[in-house]
């Protein structure tokens, strides 16, 4: 027995080999002591590794058959690279291996780039910024466009492996607060060194290392350190004929670690670098969800009428401004940072909508038109403070504000139709607002490490206010057909709507943590939060006299609202070099009492909240992970579901309120799943979630023979969603001479529950998708990319399961751009949108969208030029959105810009900030 174990011995042995050779300069012919050499497998994880001794000689020992990389380095040298294949050989020499150092490339040595253009470091994918080649003057938004697993659309939303990007920081810090398009739209990508993507945790989070569930998709944009020191920016200034303007600046000022960044805009052309589209964010919407930090919503509040236009639809004209400043100060335990920002925009549009309205013993369809007028103005602050007073005690100040006017002036004509296409009723009705609106929020964040590692203490104390007076005018005409299609009955609706809500909270978060054990650490945490709210619509309806003074008490509602919130919790961390794993969660009380001031009631109630959480990440190495997230979180019914008052902003659909409304319990986990292979140039990502929800707060609709519908919430299950991506991308290095290829598939399926005419429904939608697309980018000649996907949408209703609204779409792109000689550059992109006819919606709405450019360099530096700009040539350009509700499916088709044209001056000027050569080569051996 122990002759043959020691045959097996030797035999193994004698499989193994050794790699020898010998690392020395070039030039000096010195040796290279302590050069590291690497072999690398062929998915690029590390296999073994040795250094060099005094005289240069390395050698690898016991290995095993196969292909790897040699990878050799040494500082200030290129890095050497080369594939060996290990036989059965004892011993393959690799002999002199030449080393030569960045600066001093030898004409006759064979050099290439060899950038790793993605690594995943840790949580955070980091993107090298060169490794995207983007034409002289290109802004940050047309690099992300080339970014494998990135894709921006027409108003600069960017969505990265299948999540949209929220936040957008530069060097880590706020830009201009919360609005990302003004870093993508305006910075010169020649000025980022790297990106990276990220989940931004809270910053008590951040300071614990015990996640509590709050994450922002967050975009950082590193810039080079030579456009640190000096001045840099872009200046474009254009006009056209028919009113059509687009002028902005960005300039940048950095010195040592002070930061100055101002930029203006003025544009008829849809550029604003505003985030008006987030009407809940500035409280354009009247009604209010605020989050606790125990994680329960215990506030819903507002207006029952809301006025607040669509943007994003019609024809804008925008003003906006903003500085920003930024420093570090007391050897960098002191840092400011804090903007502010005017912003103005005016639309005008008109749209129009068709829908379909699904009934168990029947059907309605609906059309309507719309012309819309917005007008609104708003000046905010943002800022933080953070103050390292030693070592193991620091504060931070984050402070927001904001004060806006808008006005808003709406008319819509629409009519319902039965299944047999006879009129049902049509309604003429014109809204109108003026209101003014403010806010400011404040958070101080205490945080002190103890001597015993693991141990800290942080108090996170949060304070919001909330103001918004509307006054505002509701006039709607509306008649009623019998089964004859002849009128019988008709109303009219005149009143004066006066809209307030005032909002206050103060809450206050403790956390503890200590660690239990080297990778075993808790977390302790109590939190107590107030609320004060006041609450009130008014409807007025004219008088006699032709005022407004009349209160219709069946329209108006006056609250006040008051919460008191308790919350405590734990979570557990184990840690180890590749596995993090939390879990744990918060429970939580909120005392409620409501108040109607109109009636002269109080009502008092109390909700228990539970929160677990749970989480798990996994790293199987340096450029691939996996993610898995559980959380658990309660929602409370909000005052306009539960208060029995009804909204008359649409008379023919009223909605009522639910006093016996439970709360309602939702489960959500997911996932996501990272691999780079750095020499390769590919990368896999794959993500998914599914969420499932009891006591769903749903709503219960009747729909009478007139037309008219009643909605009421009502607590119901069965209600689900689960969605899915998988996303891969390769650089085909060996095929079409280094294309960069992407593909993608998606699904999205979502079952909800109502109540539809008194019987129960589910309704079912969902979405398939697949999409592929291809670049290739030459510096300084040309860019050439094209994208497609296919995507299949399915749609319907178990009370009518003969009716379904299945359709497909299919969206396009394809754009390039060329560099000629004599400092001239041609640029086209066309994108085309098709979607299916179906019988509601059988108009065309395809849209294919040309335009162009041509551009001459008028500066040796190429930074300056004169452009003439075509915008959708082929005048297609139109809106279309197509959406699946409840019971109805809803197209609309707006007005926004369509063909115009631009003569533009560009200049991307820098001061003292010449760009630095980037990357280090890669030396070839054969």
């Amino acid at each position: 027995m122990a002759i043959m174990l020691l045959i097996a011995v030797s035999a193994t042995h004698a499989q193994q080999s050794a790699l020898k050779g010998n690392v020395s300069d070039t030039a000096s012919k010195q040796n290279l002591e302590h050069a590291l050499i690497s072999l690398l497998r062929k998915d690029s994880t590390l296999y073994k590794f040795t250094r060099a001794d005094a005289q240069g000689n390395f050698e690898v020992k016991n290995l095993m058959a196969g292909k790897f990389k040699v990878v050799i380095t040494y500082p200030g040298y290129a890095d050497y690279v080369d594939e060996v294949s290990v036989t059965d050989k004892p011993l393959i020499p690799l002999g002199k291996i030449g080393m030569i150092t960045k600066a001093h490339l030898l004409e006759d040595v064979v050099v290439r780039q060899q950038i790793a253009s993605i690594r995943l470091k840790g949580d955070t994918i980091e993107y090298k910024a060169d490794s995207f080649k983007v034409r002289p003057g290109a802004s940050v938004e047309e690099m992300l466009r080339k970014v494998p697993g990135f894709q921006v659309d027409k108003d600069g939303n960017i969505t990265a492996q299948g999540e949209k990007i929220e936040k957008v920081l530069v060097d880590g810090e706020e830009f201009f607060g919360d609005d990302p398009t003004v870093a993508t739209k305006n910075l010169d990508a020649a000025a980022i060194d790297k990106f990276q993507v990220f989940d931004k945790k809270s910053d008590q989070s951040t300071f614990t290392g015990i996640d509590d569930g709050t994450k922002t998709k967050t975009l950082n944009l590193k810039l080079k350190e030579d456009r640190k020191h000096g001045v840099f920016g872009k200046l474009e200034a254009g006009a056209g004929p028919d009113d059509k303007w687009n002028n902005s600046l960005m300039a940048n000022a950095f010195k040592g670690k002070r930061r100055f960044s101002f930029y203006g805009i003025m544009s008829s052309t849809g550029k604003t670098g505003l985030g008006w589209d987030e009407a809940s964010k500035y409280g354009d919407n009247n009604t209010t969800t605020f989050v606790m930090d125990d994680g329960s919503s215990v506030i819903g509040l507002g207006g029952y009428d809301d006025f607040s236009s669509i943007y994003g639809q019609g024809i804008p004209k925008s003003w906006s401004a903003g500085v920003n400043y930024g420093n570090k100060f007391d050897e960098d335990r002191k840092n400011l940072n804090g903007s502010y920002k005017y912003g103005k925009i005016i639309t005008e549009g008109t749209g129009r909508t068709v829908s379909q309205s699904i009934l168990p013993d029947t059907l309605f369809f609906n059309n309507q038109t719309s012309s819309t007028y917005t007008d609104k103005y708003r000046n905010s602050l943002n800022g933080t403070y953070d103050w390292a007073f030693d070592s193991s005690f620091s504060a931070k100040l984050t402070l927001s504000g904001y004060k806006g006017h808008t006005e808003t002036h709406s008319i819509f004509s629409s009519e319902a139709l039965n299944a047999l296409s006879n009129p049902v009723n049509r309604s003429n009705r014109t809204t109108s607002s003026i209101g003014n609106d403010q806010a400011v929020n404040t958070t101080l964040l205490l945080r002190k490490k103890f001597k015993k590692p693991g141990r800290t203490l942080s108090l996170n104390i949060d304070q919001r206010y909330k103001e918004n007076h509307t006054d505002g005018f509701l006039y709607s005409v509306n008649s009623y057909y019998d089964k004859t299609s002849l009128p019988f009955s008709a109303d009219t609706t005149d009143q004066e709507k006066l809209n307030s809500s005032i909002y206050h909270a103060v809450s206050g978060k403790l956390s503890y943590t200590e660690a239990i054990t080297k990778l075993l650490t808790i977390e302790l945490n109590y939190g107590l939060g107030k609320t004060n709210t006041e609450s009130g619509v008014l409807s007025y309806d004219k008088a006699a006299g032709g005022k407004y003074s009349n209160l219709n008490k069946l329209f108006s509602n006056d609250f006040a609202y008051d919460v008191l919130s308790n919350s405590a919790g734990t979570m557990l961390r184990y840690n180890t070099k590749k596995m993090t794993l939390s879990a744990g969660g918060d429970i939580a009380r909120s005392d409620i009492q409501q108040k109607d001031l109109i009636k002269d009631s109080t009502l008092k109630y109390a909700y228990n909240n539970f929160f677990p959480r749970a989480s798990l990440v996994y790293k199987f190495n340096s450029n691939r992970r996996l993610n898995i997230n559980y959380n658990g979180n309660t929602r409370q019914p909000t005052i306009q579901q539960l208060q029995p008052v009804a909204d008359n902003t649409n008379p023919l659909n009223i909605q009522v309120g639910n006093p016996d409304l439970k709360q309602q319990f939702t489960h959500n986990i997911n996932f996501s799943y990272n691999d780079y292979k750095v020499l390769r140039e590919r990368g896999i990502n794959m993500n998914g979630s599914y969420s499932i929800t009891s006591n769903a707060i749903q709503s219960n609709i009747t729909t009478d023979s007139i037309g008219k519908t009643r909605t009421q919430y009502v607590n119901m299950n069965g209600n689900y969603s689960y969605r899915g991506r998988i996303g891969y991308n390769q650089k085909l290095a060996k095929i079409w001479n280094g294309i960069n290829f992407n593909t993608s598939y998606s699904f999205y399926e979502s079952v909800s529950s109502s109540f539809v005419n008194g019987k129960p429904n589910e309704s079912h939608s969902g979405n398939h998708s697949i999409s592929m697309g291809f670049s290739k980018f030459k510096e300084n000649s040309f860019d050439l990319y094209t994208g497609n996907s296919f995507s299949y949408n399915t749609s319907y209703s178990s009370i009518r399961p003969d009716v379904n609204n299945n359709y497909w779409s299919i969206n396009s792109y394809m754009g390039f751009n060329v560099q000629l000689p004599g400092g001239f550059e041609i640029s086209q992109s066309v994108s085309a949108s098709f979607r299916q006819k179906t019988p509601v919606f059988p108009t065309n709405t395809d849209v294919i969208n040309w335009d162009a450019y041509i551009a001459k360099k008028i500066s040796k530096d190429k930074k300056s030029e004169i452009r003439f700009s075509a915008f959708d040539i082929l005048d297609q350009n139109k809106g279309v959105n197509r959406n699946t509700g409840t019971t109805t499916v809803t197209e609309t088709t707006y007005e926004t810009l369509h063909r115009y044209f631009l003569v533009s001056l560009i200049w991307n000027f820098t001061k003292n900030g010449a760009a630095a050569p980037s990357g280090g080569p890669v030396m070839i051996a054969r």
